[in-house]
């Protein structure tokens, strides 16, 4: 009798186990998104090969960094700069919001130091721009590449996909 207690207490164990796992990870993929980075437009908060987790939301404010559906690119990952009815204007890689000269408090990747004109590219440059209303301004934190609102314009709050929650980071 003691025998089977304690064979039932094992499988009981292991069931729960099993169980809370399934469960788990349903929790998980229900609620978050797993990403690993495969390019360098976040750079340098976030590098190549890093693993990002983010939740599902579309309620996110400026500095917040996103995962999105690019309209050129399937789903990018970019940082808020401007909501719904503010400006966005770049002159000579400096970047104004509502006319004010804007500091970020996160860190910018500017290593590329030629500055073009706007009517070449909107990296370095770009006329003002007034967001619409349920849209945002999305740019990459390593401004040298202009895979962002820059090239495609403002992304419409519906297809913010999710917003950062953490990162793993395996330097090699």
């Amino acid at each position: 009798m003691i025998e089977q207690k304690d064979s039932f207490n094992v499988f009981a164990k292991v069931l729960f186990a099993v169980l809370g796992f399934i469960v788990g990870f349903i929790a998980i993929r229900l609620f978050l998104i797993p990403v690993k980075i495969d390019n360098a437009l976040m750079e340098p908060t976030l590098a190549v090969n890093d693993y990002v987790w983010f939740y599902k939301t579309k309620k996110v404010d400026s500095g917040s960094i996103v995962l999105y559906k690019s309209p050129l690119s399937g789903k990018l990952v970019g940082r808020i700069i401007a909501r719904s009815g503010e400006t966005v204007e770049i002159i000579n890689k400096q970047l104004y919001i509502n006319g004010v000269k804007a500091a970020p408090q996160w860190a910018i990747k500017k290593s590329d130091t030629r500055i073009f004109p706007s009517r070449f590219v909107n990296r370095d440059n770009m006329n003002t721009i007034t967001v619409p209303d349920g849209h945002v301004f999305v740019l990459n934190d390593n401004w040298d590449t202009p895979n962002d609102s820059r090239l495609f314009g403002v992304i419409a709050i519906e297809n913010i996909v999710g917003k950062y929650l953490f990162k793993i980071s395996l330097k090699k």
